[in-house]
């Protein structure tokens, strides 16, 4: 059996489509199967074909790519209230999709077809020029990683993001492997390590086994800071 929500609930997660989405558009997304995903799911490999465009309400996707010799670099994330760069890219411009899509938790979405998705922005002004925001907002984040990746320090990186996680955890340990670090910025797990090593020596955090805790907050962002300016 087919299962819908009512326009509310995605209301709930994408506000503005009250703003962008007119009557007919949000009769039509009221009518849009739900689709449940189970966590490590891949949505989609490289150059699959697109053929239909999610409107995430719970749990959350990772976008990355895999280089010639295995080595994975995310390139974001999108969780609910968000748009996926690349499927919008894929589903207008008819290409296939350029990167790997995984689900890292369980997902529930709202899923519309190719076709859906582009009578969308054909008949409706307001959705395509949120489409178009989303877009120009999301192309920025890009330009942002590419430069990371071309000219800041590794270690500068992997500090930030580390900021980032204990941040997002309130200071609680983060369960997460080197490899798993590795994958999130496009190196290998030897160089994870030995950076990490040399946090846990400037008494930043310290490691256990599948875990990193945070030491002190203020000798991370000392540290980071220092890099800024080092």
């Amino acid at each position: 059996m087919t299962e819908h929500l009512p326009f509310g609930h995605l209301l709930a997660n994408y506000p503005v489509l009250e703003r962008h989405a007119d009557a007919e558009c949000r009769s039509r997304l009221a009518e849009a199967q739900v689709v449940d995903i189970p966590a490590a799911t891949t949505l989609f490999h490289e150059a699959d074909p697109c053929d239909n465009f999610m409107w995430l309400l719970e749990g959350e996707v990772r976008i990355f790519k895999n280089s010639e010799s295995g080595r994975e670099v995310t390139l974001y994330r999108v969780e609910p209230g968000e748009l996926c760069l690349l499927s919008l890219n894929s589903l207008m411009g008819g290409q296939s999709y350029p990167a790997c899509a995984v689900s890292e938790t369980p997902v529930k979405g709202i899923a519309i077809s190719a076709a859906q998705f582009r009578d969308f922005l054909d008949s409706s002004s307001g959705f395509r020029n949120y489409v178009l925001q989303t877009l120009t907002e999301r192309l920025s984040e890009m330009m942002t990683l590419i430069s990371d990746i071309a000219f800041r320090r590794l270690d500068l990186r992997l500090a930030c993001l580390l900021g980032q996680r204990f941040e997002r955890s309130r200071g609680q340990p983060l369960r997460i492997t080197h490899a798993e670090l590795a994958h999130e910025l496009g190196t290998t797990r030897e160089v994870v390590s030995r950076i990490l090593k040399e946090f846990e020596r400037q008494e930043c955090v310290r490691l256990t086994r599948g875990e990193i805790h945070l030491v002190s907050q203020d000798g991370l962002d000392w540290f980071t800071e220092s890099l800024k300016t080092g």
